[in-house]
């Protein structure tokens, strides 16, 4: 009978938990992860990843790039780091203005050395979508370290802390 009583319990606790919506087993996820640490060899930069993200092998991305991401159900959420050359000899200011112009980002914050973007992101005829980016540009010299995170609106919650991490980062 006590078997019986436990199976029981535990089936209601495991139903409850698979008509969970993703939204919420995802908020519950990003509270309780632990951070991973990726390291970039080609330019010794690290970024912090939740530890259930799944990484793209780095032979299959340019060099300098990674990319971690989750999928469930119709919910992706990718979060992606690239070095990209200050070829245009672009100021601060002046790649945040090109950039925010580019990415129709509504919100816009400048430091000394980087900026962060976020916004919608717009399909390619401009009808705004109902997923978000998150980006931060970092200048070193003649580079952009540039992290950025994609996900669903309805996901915003959830991706506080990942967006806190990427607003911390710094390349060294």
């Amino acid at each position: 009978m006590l078997v019986f009583l436990v199976f029981m319990i535990w089936m209601s606790v495991h139903e409850k938990e698979n008509n969970t919506p993703v939204v919420q087993k995802l908020e519950r996820a990003m509270r309780l992860t632990r951070m991973k640490e990726y390291h970039d060899d080609d330019y010794d930069y690290a970024v912090r990843y939740p530890s259930f993200f799944e990484q793209t092998a780095d032979s299959l991305l340019d060099k300098g790039c990674s990319r971690f991401s989750f999928w469930q159900d119709s919910t992706e959420i990718a979060q992606t780091t690239f070095v990209e050359h200050n070829a245009d000899g672009l100021t601060l200011e002046q790649a945040m203005a090109k950039y925010a112009s580019a990415l129709h980002a509504t919100g816009q914050q400048k430091g000394d050395s980087f900026f962060i973007l976020s916004g919608h992101i717009h399909t390619d005829n401009g009808a705004i979508t109902n997923r978000r980016f998150h980006a931060k540009f970092v200048k070193h010299r003649k580079l952009w370290f540039v992290q950025t995170l994609v996900y669903p609106e309805d996901c915003e919650l959830a991706m506080r802390r990942l967006i806190q991490e990427i607003d911390n980062w710094e390349i060294w």
